[in-house]
C-alpha cells in the first residue's frame, strides 16, 4: 500500500474503530506533517501525527497503540498450516512450536523480495523506510495526492449568557481607549494652546494670559482584530470565544474577526448579522475543523489585511492553544510583524485558567516573546476579567 493510501486507511481506522472525529482534512494535515518532519524516523512521525489526529487527552492515550498496531502490527493473512522453512525432516518439535510465531514488525525487519521478482518501488514502502531518497519519495506522493476540503462546522453562537457577554464587551470598549481622534478637546496638559479660551480667561486678570488653556486629541476606542483558531484541538473550547466575537462585532464597527485552521477566513460579515445568535457560522471549509497552521495563517493575515487593519491603535486578540504543525519560522515572522504594527497582542488560551497550565506548545513558545499578555479564554467567566487586562496591557506599551 502506498504511503498516501496508508495514511487515508489509518484515518479511517481511527474514525471507525477508535472513535476519533477525523476525516479527509486529517488525512491532508497528516501528509503535510509528514512532509515537514520527514518519513525516515518513525518516532518523530508518530509525534507529528499525534498532534494532527488527537484533540483530547483520551485520544492521546489511545493513539499510540492504534498507530503501532496499524503500522507495526502483523500484516497479511495468517497461515496456520504453513510449515516452517527451518524445520528439518524428522526433527522433533519443541513445546510451543505448533504454530509459527508472529512477532510485531519493526522498522528493521522488512520482508525480502522473492528471487526473480521486481523490487517494490520506493513509493510503496512503509513510511519508516531508511532509503536516502525519502524526500524524493514524499514529493512523488504529494504530487499524486488531492485533498478534499474539510466540512466540519463550528458550534452555534450560544444565546445563554449573551446579555452578560454584551456587558463584558461594552466594558472592554469603554476602557480600552488608545486611538487618538482628529477632534481636540480641552486638556490640562495638552500639547497645544487654545488661544480663544486663553484670551477669554485673561478677562479675569486684566488681559494678562496668566492661565494658559490647552487642548489634546480626544481618545476613542481601539480597533480590535480577532484571530480565532478553529482547529480540532480547540473546537471544544471555541464556543465562548465565538460568542465574545459576536458580541464585540455587534457593539462596535471598529472590529474584525477571522477564523483559521489550515486556511484563513474573514467572518466579520457573518458575525455582524443581528440574527446570528443561536446559529452556527456558514460552512467555513478549510478554515475550521482541520489541523493547525498558525504561522501560515497569521502571516497570510498580515500580508492580505495588515495594511488596512493594523496600526498603533489596533489590539490583536489571538485565540489558540499554540499547537502548530506548520513552519515555526513563519510563525516567528508573523508574530514579529504583528508586534511591530499593532498596539498590543493578547493571546487567549483555552486552558490558561488552569493552575497547572504551562505554555509548553511549540507554537506558543515561539509566540510568547512577542505577546503583551497571555490570558485564559476558554470559559465565559474569563471574558469578564478581560476588559481590565486588555486595558492594562494595551496602555503599558
Amino acid at each position: 500500500m502506498e504511503f498516501t493510501g496508508g495514511v487515508g486507511a489509518f484515518t479511517a481506522v481511527l474514525r471507525e474503530e477508535h472513535g476519533f472525529g477525523v476525516g479527509h482534512a486529517a488525512t491532508r494535515d497528516a501528509l503535510r506533517a509528514a512532509e515537514i518532519v520527514g518519513v525516515g524516523d518513525g518516532a518523530r512521525l508518530r509525534r507529528a501525527l499525534r498532534v494532527v489526529y488527537c484533540a483530547t487527552p483520551d485520544e492521546v492515550a489511545r493513539f499510540d497503540p492504534a498507530f503501532d498496531a496499524f503500522f507495526f502490527g502483523a500484516q497479511g493473512i495468517a497461515q496456520p498450516n504453513l510449515t516452517s522453512r527451518h524445520t528439518r525432516p524428522g526433527r522433533p518439535r519443541t513445546p510451543g512450536e505448533d504454530e509459527p510465531s508472529r512477532s510485531p514488525r519493526s522498522r528493521d525487519q522488512r520482508p525480502e523480495p522473492e528471487t526473480g521478482s521486481e523490487p517494490a518501488p520506493v513509493a510503496q514502502t512503509l513510511p519508516f523506510a531508511d532509503e536516502p531518497s525519502a524526500a524524493q519519495t514524499w514529493q512523488t506522493l504529494r504530487a499524486r495526492y488531492s485533498a478534499l476540503a474539510a466540512r466540519s462546522a463550528p458550534p452555534p453562537i450560544a444565546r445563554d449568557g449573551l446579555d452578560a457577554m454584551f456587558s463584558h464587551v461594552e466594558r472592554l470598549i469603554a476602557r480600552v481607549r488608545i486611538a487618538r481622534s482628529r477632534r481636540r478637546t480641552p486638556h490640562r496638559h495638552g500639547d497645544r494652546i487654545d488661544l480663544r479660551r486663553t484670551l477669554r480667561a485673561g478677562v479675569e486678570t486684566a488681559g494678562e494670559p496668566i492661565n494658559l488653556r490647552r487642548t489634546a486629541r480626544a481618545l476613542r476606542s481601539a480597533r480590535f482584530v480577532l484571530l480565532i483558531d478553529g482547529s480540532r484541538s480547540t473546537s471544544d473550547s471555541a464556543g465562548p470565544m465565538l460568542q465574545f466575537a459576536y458580541a464585540l462585532l455587534q457593539r462596535t464597527r471598529r472590529a474584525q474577526a477571522f477564523v483559521f485552521s489550515t486556511a484563513l477566513r474573514d467572518v466579520t460579515a457573518m458575525l455582524r448579522e443581528p440574527d446570528r445568535a443561536g446559529h452556527a457560522l456558514d460552512d467555513l471549509g478549510e478554515a475550521w475543523g482541520g489541523g493547525t497552521r498558525i504561522g501560515d495563517n497569521l502571516l497570510a493575515f498580515v500580508q492580505r489585511y495588515g495594511a488596512r487593519l493594523l496600526s498603533r491603535d489596533t489590539v490583536v486578540l489571538v485565540f489558540s492553544d499554540g499547537l502548530d504543525v506548520g513552519n515555526l519560522d513563519r510563525l516567528d515572522r508573523a508574530m514579529r510583524e504583528l508586534r511591530a504594527r499593532s498596539a498590543a497582542i493578547l493571546w487567549l488560551h483555552p486552558h490558561a485558567g488552569s493552575p497547572r497550565f504551562v505554555p509548553s506548545a511549540g507554537g506558543l513558545r515561539v509566540a510568547h516573546r512577542y505577546l503583551t499578555g497571555l490570558h485564559a479564554g476558554g470559559e465565559p467567566e474569563d471574558f469578564r476579567r478581560l476588559a481590565a487586562r486588555v486595558a492594562r496591557d494595551a496602555t503599558s506599551r
